[in-house]
């Protein structure tokens, strides 16, 4: 398996118990991504990918517990601190794109474009607000950056043949500070 077939979804911060739990700090908000996945790969620094079947996972404080069959004990877990955590892109729950669903990793690179064929950039990173996706947006012959809002004004359509992001930008919404 290729790193490219896969999605990073956390990073191992510790052990959990004597068992061999391990401490996921999480790069999803949803602890379906771990629980979904039948089998997570880790890849230690400088280390080759494993994949491990996952036994159980269930949130604690801003971490995620994840027992894998593999590794049972505290020792074992403890080889994996600092690991990053994948699980296989082709395992992801399909989407309904007339919904406008998407998942982060697949509008990275996207061309950001408004209704009158104005390029903004491209989108170099996602986050959430809370009550909605935020789009980073970087310009490399300006070297500007722009903060879209994933909202139903805002956003105009997703070109998923030609990789553009088409928007209706709001007054302001492109000004520069």
């Amino acid at each position: 398996m290729k790193e490219k077939d896969l999605l990073l979804i956390g990073k191992v911060v510790k052990p959990h118990g004597i068992k061999g739990e391990i401490k996921v700090l999480p790069y999803s908000e949803s602890v379906d991504s771990f629980r979904a996945a039948d089998v997570l790969c880790l890849k230690a620094k400088g280390g080759p990918l494993q994949s491990f079947k996952v036994t159980s996972v269930r949130p604690h404080k801003n971490v995620f517990i994840v027992g894998l069959k593999e590794i049972s004990s505290i020792n074992e877990a403890e080889k994996w601190i600092g690991a990053l955590v994948y699980r296989r892109k082709d395992t992801l729950p399909a989407l309904n794109r007339e919904e406008g669903e998407y998942y982060w990793h697949e509008i990275i690179g996207f061309e950001v474009r408004t209704n009158e064929q104005k390029v903004i950039g491209r989108i170099k990173h996602v986050f959430n607000t809370g009550s909605n996706d935020i789009f980073v947006v970087y310009d490399k012959k300006t070297r500007k950056e722009y903060l879209i809002p994933s909202t139903y004004e805002v956003i105009e359509k997703f070109d998923w043949e030609n990789k553009i992001l088409w928007i209706t930008p709001l007054p302001g919404l492109l000004e520069s500070s």
